[in-house]
Protein backbone atom coordinates (compact mmCIF):
# COMPACT_ATOMS: atom_id res chain seq x y z
CA UNK A 1 0.00 0.00 0.00
CA UNK A 2 1.26 3.27 -1.07
CA UNK A 3 2.60 5.65 1.65
CA UNK A 4 -0.31 8.17 2.61
CA UNK A 5 1.27 10.97 1.18
CA UNK A 6 1.16 14.27 4.49
CA UNK A 7 -0.98 16.94 2.67
CA UNK A 8 -0.58 20.24 4.22
CA UNK A 9 2.49 19.13 6.36
CA UNK A 10 5.81 20.87 5.88
CA UNK A 11 8.21 18.88 3.91
CA UNK A 12 11.51 19.14 4.89
CA UNK A 13 13.43 17.78 1.87
CA UNK A 14 13.14 20.18 -1.25
CA UNK A 15 13.21 17.50 -3.70
CA UNK A 16 9.40 16.51 -5.10
CA UNK A 17 8.26 13.15 -4.48
CA UNK A 18 5.44 11.90 -6.74
CA UNK A 19 2.01 10.69 -6.21
CA UNK A 20 0.05 8.86 -9.03
CA UNK A 21 -4.28 9.57 -8.76
CA UNK A 22 -4.38 5.98 -7.39
CA UNK A 23 -1.81 6.83 -4.70
CA UNK A 24 -3.57 9.26 -3.26
CA UNK A 25 -6.89 7.35 -3.11
CA UNK A 26 -5.28 4.13 -1.75
CA UNK A 27 -4.01 6.47 1.47
CA UNK A 28 -7.85 7.48 1.64
CA UNK A 29 -8.22 10.96 -0.19
CA UNK A 30 -11.56 11.42 -1.96
CA UNK A 31 -11.44 13.43 -5.35
CA UNK A 32 -12.82 16.61 -3.47
CA UNK A 33 -10.09 16.66 -1.13
CA UNK A 34 -7.52 15.72 -3.93
CA UNK A 35 -9.08 18.81 -5.58
CA UNK A 36 -9.11 20.78 -2.68
CA UNK A 37 -5.32 20.34 -1.61
CA UNK A 38 -4.21 21.15 -5.01
CA UNK A 39 -5.96 24.45 -4.79
CA UNK A 40 -4.94 25.61 -1.84
CA UNK A 41 -1.24 24.54 -2.84
CA UNK A 42 -0.63 21.59 -0.37
CA UNK A 43 0.07 19.45 -3.47
CA UNK A 44 0.86 20.02 -7.13
CA UNK A 45 -0.14 18.64 -10.28
CA UNK A 46 1.89 17.71 -12.67
CA UNK A 47 0.30 16.38 -15.35
CA UNK A 48 -3.52 14.67 -15.80
CA UNK A 49 -3.03 11.93 -13.07
CA UNK A 50 0.23 12.86 -11.42
CA UNK A 51 1.02 15.23 -8.22
CA UNK A 52 3.83 16.25 -6.37
CA UNK A 53 5.10 17.41 -2.99
CA UNK A 54 6.77 20.66 -4.37
CA UNK A 55 5.77 22.84 -7.70
CA UNK A 56 7.10 21.12 -10.43
CA UNK A 57 9.50 22.58 -12.93
CA UNK A 58 8.90 22.53 -16.68
CA UNK A 59 11.17 19.38 -17.40
CA UNK A 60 9.36 17.60 -14.99
CA UNK A 61 6.18 18.06 -16.68
CA UNK A 62 8.10 16.72 -19.62
CA UNK A 63 9.86 14.02 -18.30
CA UNK A 64 6.35 12.79 -16.83
CA UNK A 65 4.53 13.13 -20.08
CA UNK A 66 7.38 10.60 -21.62
CA UNK A 67 7.24 8.44 -19.08
CA UNK A 68 3.54 7.49 -18.21
CA UNK A 69 1.64 8.98 -21.31
CA UNK A 70 3.93 9.37 -24.45
CA UNK A 71 7.21 6.71 -24.16
CA UNK A 72 8.35 7.29 -27.44
CA UNK A 73 7.63 10.91 -28.29
CA UNK A 74 10.73 12.63 -29.28
CA UNK A 75 10.31 16.77 -28.28
CA UNK A 76 10.95 19.09 -30.95
CA UNK A 77 11.06 22.61 -31.84
CA UNK A 78 10.79 25.14 -28.71
CA UNK A 79 10.27 22.62 -26.82
CA UNK A 80 13.52 20.68 -27.77
CA UNK A 81 15.99 23.94 -27.27
CA UNK A 82 14.29 24.68 -23.55
CA UNK A 83 15.73 21.48 -23.02
CA UNK A 84 19.36 22.09 -24.31
CA UNK A 85 19.10 25.09 -22.17
CA UNK A 86 18.25 27.89 -24.93
CA UNK A 87 15.60 29.39 -23.60
CA UNK A 88 12.03 29.06 -21.86
CA UNK A 89 9.39 27.04 -21.78
CA UNK A 90 6.18 27.34 -23.49
CA UNK A 91 3.12 25.12 -23.21
CA UNK A 92 1.58 23.00 -24.95
CA UNK A 93 4.68 21.35 -25.54
CA UNK A 94 5.58 20.27 -29.52
CA UNK A 95 6.45 16.37 -30.05
CA UNK A 96 6.97 13.86 -32.52
CA UNK A 97 6.22 10.36 -32.35
CA UNK A 98 6.35 7.51 -34.88
CA UNK A 99 3.96 7.53 -37.31
CA UNK A 100 2.05 4.05 -35.80
CA UNK A 101 2.24 6.31 -32.06
CA UNK A 102 -1.39 8.10 -31.03
CA UNK A 103 -1.01 11.63 -32.06
CA UNK A 104 -3.31 12.82 -28.86
CA UNK A 105 -1.31 14.44 -26.74
CA UNK A 106 -3.89 16.20 -24.65
CA UNK A 107 -3.72 19.60 -23.17
CA UNK A 108 0.18 19.51 -22.75
CA UNK A 109 1.42 18.19 -25.99
CA UNK A 110 0.92 18.69 -29.59
CA UNK A 111 1.84 16.03 -31.57
CA UNK A 112 2.75 14.85 -34.97
CA UNK A 113 3.35 11.68 -36.63
CA UNK A 114 7.34 11.18 -38.43
CA UNK A 115 10.40 8.78 -37.75
CA UNK A 116 13.15 10.62 -35.81
CA UNK A 117 16.30 8.85 -36.44
CA UNK A 118 18.90 10.04 -34.12
CA UNK A 119 17.23 11.56 -31.04
CA UNK A 120 19.31 12.75 -28.59
CA UNK A 121 18.78 11.71 -24.61
CA UNK A 122 18.84 15.00 -22.98
CA UNK A 123 18.61 15.30 -18.75
CA UNK A 124 16.32 12.42 -19.25
CA UNK A 125 14.37 13.27 -22.35
CA UNK A 126 14.27 12.39 -25.58
CA UNK A 127 15.04 15.21 -28.15
CA UNK A 128 15.49 15.65 -31.89
CA UNK A 129 19.54 16.00 -32.50
CA UNK A 130 21.34 19.62 -32.30
CA UNK A 131 21.22 20.49 -36.07
CA UNK A 132 17.91 19.10 -36.32
CA UNK A 133 16.71 21.04 -33.53
CA UNK A 134 18.52 24.42 -34.79
CA UNK A 135 17.34 24.56 -37.88
CA UNK A 136 13.58 24.29 -36.82
CA UNK A 137 14.31 27.66 -35.14
CA UNK A 138 15.61 29.33 -37.45
CA UNK A 139 12.56 28.60 -39.80
CA UNK A 140 10.73 30.32 -36.77
CA UNK A 141 13.08 33.14 -36.69
CA UNK A 142 15.51 32.44 -33.97
CA UNK A 143 18.56 34.39 -34.00
CA UNK A 144 21.12 32.61 -36.50
CA UNK A 145 24.19 33.53 -34.30
CA UNK A 146 22.84 32.38 -31.49
CA UNK A 147 22.31 28.97 -32.80
CA UNK A 148 25.56 28.52 -34.26
CA UNK A 149 27.19 29.29 -30.87
CA UNK A 150 25.19 26.85 -29.85
CA UNK A 151 26.16 24.21 -32.28
CA UNK A 152 29.54 24.65 -31.74
CA UNK A 153 29.39 23.56 -28.13
CA UNK A 154 27.62 20.61 -28.74
CA UNK A 155 29.84 19.31 -31.49
CA UNK A 156 32.76 20.44 -29.67
CA UNK A 157 35.63 17.55 -28.54
CA UNK A 158 37.35 15.24 -30.29
CA UNK A 159 34.31 12.97 -31.82
CA UNK A 160 32.30 16.44 -33.09
CA UNK A 161 32.51 16.05 -36.03
CA UNK A 162 31.88 12.51 -36.00
CA UNK A 163 28.44 12.35 -34.50
CA UNK A 164 27.81 15.91 -36.38
CA UNK A 165 27.98 14.00 -39.95
CA UNK A 166 25.82 11.14 -38.35
CA UNK A 167 23.45 13.84 -37.61
CA UNK A 168 23.04 15.02 -41.04
CA UNK A 169 22.92 11.94 -42.16
CA UNK A 170 20.04 11.03 -40.41
CA UNK A 171 18.28 14.23 -41.09
CA UNK A 172 14.84 14.52 -43.87
CA UNK A 173 16.09 15.60 -46.89
CA UNK A 174 14.11 18.58 -47.29
CA UNK A 175 15.70 20.31 -44.58
CA UNK A 176 19.72 19.11 -45.32
CA UNK A 177 20.34 22.33 -47.09
CA UNK A 178 19.02 24.24 -44.64
CA UNK A 179 21.59 22.20 -42.03
CA UNK A 180 24.77 23.06 -44.67
CA UNK A 181 24.04 26.35 -44.89
CA UNK A 182 23.82 26.92 -40.97
CA UNK A 183 26.69 25.06 -40.74
CA UNK A 184 28.47 27.05 -43.31
CA UNK A 185 32.24 28.50 -42.21
CA UNK A 186 31.75 26.89 -38.76
CA UNK A 187 34.20 25.22 -36.41
CA UNK A 188 33.24 22.07 -35.14
CA UNK A 189 34.83 19.43 -33.13
CA UNK A 190 37.32 21.62 -31.03
CA UNK A 191 38.32 20.01 -27.77
CA UNK A 192 38.80 22.85 -25.88
CA UNK A 193 37.73 26.75 -25.57
CA UNK A 194 41.48 27.56 -26.31
CA UNK A 195 41.87 25.17 -29.52
CA UNK A 196 38.60 27.09 -30.51
CA UNK A 197 40.12 30.34 -29.83
CA UNK A 198 42.62 29.76 -32.20
CA UNK A 199 40.99 27.89 -35.02
CA UNK A 200 39.07 31.43 -35.30
CA UNK A 201 42.00 33.57 -35.34
CA UNK A 202 43.92 31.51 -38.16
CA UNK A 203 40.07 31.14 -40.17
CA UNK A 204 40.18 35.22 -39.75
CA UNK A 205 43.97 35.43 -40.86
CA UNK A 206 43.52 33.28 -44.09
CA UNK A 207 40.26 34.66 -45.18
CA UNK A 208 40.29 34.49 -49.04
CA UNK A 209 43.09 31.53 -49.22
CA UNK A 210 41.14 28.56 -50.82
CA UNK A 211 42.71 26.22 -48.19
CA UNK A 212 40.29 24.25 -45.66
CA UNK A 213 40.84 24.09 -41.97
CA UNK A 214 39.59 21.08 -39.79
CA UNK A 215 39.74 20.23 -36.22
CA UNK A 216 41.13 17.08 -34.30
CA UNK A 217 41.36 15.07 -37.78
CA UNK A 218 43.62 11.83 -37.30
CA UNK A 219 46.91 11.78 -39.33
CA UNK A 220 49.44 9.23 -39.62
CA UNK A 221 47.20 7.49 -36.72
CA UNK A 222 47.64 10.42 -34.39
CA UNK A 223 44.74 13.33 -33.62
CA UNK A 224 46.10 16.88 -34.35
CA UNK A 225 44.33 19.84 -33.30
CA UNK A 226 44.38 21.64 -36.56
CA UNK A 227 44.86 20.41 -40.09
CA UNK A 228 45.01 22.22 -43.43
CA UNK A 229 45.65 19.57 -45.95
CA UNK A 230 46.51 21.60 -49.09
CA UNK A 231 49.08 23.22 -47.42
CA UNK A 232 50.37 20.34 -45.95
CA UNK A 233 50.44 21.71 -42.83
CA UNK A 234 49.65 20.35 -39.35
CA UNK A 235 48.85 22.90 -36.32
CA UNK A 236 49.31 22.09 -32.27
CA UNK A 237 48.30 24.05 -29.28
CA UNK A 238 49.95 22.51 -26.61
CA UNK A 239 47.91 23.94 -23.44
CA UNK A 240 49.91 23.95 -20.17
CA UNK A 241 46.97 22.22 -18.77
CA UNK A 242 47.23 19.23 -20.35
CA UNK A 243 51.39 19.57 -21.54
CA UNK A 244 52.41 21.12 -18.14
CA UNK A 245 54.08 19.64 -15.15
CA UNK A 246 50.81 18.64 -13.76
CA UNK A 247 52.43 15.60 -12.21
CA UNK A 248 56.09 14.03 -12.75
CA UNK A 249 54.81 11.04 -14.63
CA UNK A 250 52.24 12.42 -16.61
CA UNK A 251 54.33 15.42 -17.65
CA UNK A 252 57.50 12.82 -18.85
CA UNK A 253 54.58 10.77 -20.78
CA UNK A 254 52.94 13.56 -22.67
CA UNK A 255 56.26 14.77 -23.74
CA UNK A 256 57.75 11.02 -25.07
CA UNK A 257 54.68 10.65 -26.87
CA UNK A 258 54.87 13.83 -28.34
CA UNK A 259 57.61 13.74 -30.03
CA UNK A 260 56.99 10.27 -31.59
CA UNK A 261 53.98 11.85 -32.55
CA UNK A 262 56.09 14.71 -34.28
CA UNK A 263 57.98 12.45 -35.83
CA UNK A 264 55.78 10.47 -37.35
CA UNK A 265 54.17 13.43 -38.81
CA UNK A 266 57.27 15.12 -40.63
CA UNK A 267 58.01 11.57 -41.76
CA UNK A 268 54.38 11.24 -43.56
CA UNK A 269 55.04 14.44 -44.84
CA UNK A 270 54.04 17.08 -43.08
CA UNK A 271 54.55 20.26 -41.51
CA UNK A 272 54.07 20.85 -38.03
CA UNK A 273 53.63 23.83 -36.54
CA UNK A 274 53.10 24.07 -32.81
CA UNK A 275 52.17 27.36 -30.40
CA UNK A 276 51.67 27.57 -26.89
CA UNK A 277 48.29 28.45 -24.83
CA UNK A 278 49.69 31.55 -23.86
CA UNK A 279 50.57 32.69 -27.34
CA UNK A 280 47.34 32.20 -28.18
CA UNK A 281 45.73 34.14 -25.49
CA UNK A 282 48.76 37.20 -25.44
CA UNK A 283 50.20 36.81 -28.88
CA UNK A 284 47.61 35.53 -31.51
CA UNK A 285 48.90 38.00 -34.25
CA UNK A 286 52.43 35.77 -34.15
CA UNK A 287 50.72 32.32 -34.49
CA UNK A 288 48.46 33.93 -37.26
CA UNK A 289 51.54 35.43 -39.30
CA UNK A 290 53.25 32.11 -38.90
CA UNK A 291 50.74 29.98 -39.98
CA UNK A 292 49.56 32.23 -42.87
CA UNK A 293 53.07 32.44 -44.27
CA UNK A 294 53.60 28.83 -43.92
CA UNK A 295 50.47 28.29 -45.74
CA UNK A 296 51.00 30.76 -48.75
CA UNK A 297 54.47 29.58 -48.85
CA UNK A 298 53.34 26.11 -49.25
CA UNK A 299 50.99 26.86 -51.70
CA UNK A 300 53.27 29.01 -53.97
CA UNK A 301 56.01 26.37 -53.50
CA UNK A 302 54.10 22.83 -53.25
CA UNK A 303 56.56 19.93 -52.10
CA UNK A 304 57.99 17.90 -55.11
CA UNK A 305 58.73 15.09 -52.17
CA UNK A 306 56.36 11.84 -52.62
CA UNK A 307 54.46 11.31 -49.16
CA UNK A 308 55.21 7.85 -47.84
CA UNK A 309 52.83 5.33 -48.58
CA UNK A 310 51.23 2.69 -45.95
CA UNK A 311 53.82 0.39 -47.17
CA UNK A 312 56.60 2.33 -46.79
CA UNK A 313 56.34 3.13 -42.90
CA UNK A 314 58.00 1.70 -40.32
CA UNK A 315 56.77 -0.15 -37.11
CA UNK A 316 58.10 2.92 -34.91
CA UNK A 317 55.86 5.09 -37.32
CA UNK A 318 52.61 3.79 -35.61
CA UNK A 319 51.05 5.56 -32.11
CA UNK A 320 53.93 4.82 -29.66
CA UNK A 321 51.35 4.05 -27.19
CA UNK A 322 50.99 0.87 -28.90
CA UNK A 323 54.71 -0.01 -29.32
CA UNK A 324 57.03 2.07 -27.06
CA UNK A 325 57.90 0.39 -23.85
CA UNK A 326 57.87 3.29 -21.81
CA UNK A 327 54.29 4.17 -22.62
CA UNK A 328 52.48 1.13 -22.23
CA UNK A 329 49.58 1.01 -19.30
CA UNK A 330 51.55 -1.30 -17.48
CA UNK A 331 55.13 0.90 -17.86
CA UNK A 332 56.48 3.86 -15.84
CA UNK A 333 59.00 6.29 -16.81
Amino acid sequence: MAQEPKIGRSQKKKRSRLWTTADLQKSGKHSSQIAAAVAEGKIHRVIPGIYSTEPPTDLLRLRELSRRHHRGVVYTGVTAAHVYGLGGMTWPASGRVDRKGSRDGGELLTLTAERTRRPVVVNDVSVTSPIETAVGLLAVGWDRKKLRTFLTGRYSGAKGNEVLAEDLVALPPRIRKDATDLLDGLVTGTASKLELKAVKYILEGLDGIDVTVKVNEVVAGYRFDIVIEEADLLIEIDSFAFHGPSGRESAERTFELDRWKGNTAVRAGWELLRFTGDTVRWLPEHMVGMVVDTVRYNLRHPRTRRKRTLKEFLFLDGPAQYWHALLKPSSRL
